[in-house]
């Protein structure tokens, strides 16, 4: 299993002991992420508190996925005001899904950082 491997799967499981701040980044980006896979962008935003969705956005812009952050905030805010969110919930899935088309994307921007500056990620 590569280095890498083991820092993804540890971030599925809450980011590790002592995390530093690309572990925390990652593991705040997947929590979203999967809400998001599994009931979509409002589900995501409705289900995570003001400090994961915040911790979230962080671990999107920490991978150069600001636009993702930006949707979220967009979401979040269809969703506090309680609009039509039925009109919504389509249109935010799909971009989404234009941003980040599935697992291997994100991963590919995990494994880009780690090359760049690994000392972001605890050890293995």
């Amino acid at each position: 299993m590569k280095e890498t491997d083991i820092i993804w799967n540890r971030a599925c499981e809450g980011a590790g002991l002592s995390p530093r701040k690309g572990d925390r980044a990652l593991a705040a980006l997947l929590k979203a992420h999967g809400l998001m896979m599994n009931g979509g962008v409002l589900h995501a935003v409705e289900c995570l508190d003001a400090t994961e969705l915040a911790n979230a956005k962080s671990g999107y812009c920490f991978f150069r996925l600001d636009s993702v952050a930006d949707l979220m905030t967009r979401a979040r805010l269809i969703f506090e005001a309680g609009q039509s969110l039925e009109s919504y919930e389509l249109k935010l899935d799909q971009e989404y899904a234009a941003l980040v088309p599935d697992d291997s994307a994100l991963c590919a921007r995990f494994e880009e950082r780690f090359e760049i500056k690994s000392s972001d990620f605890a050890p293995v």
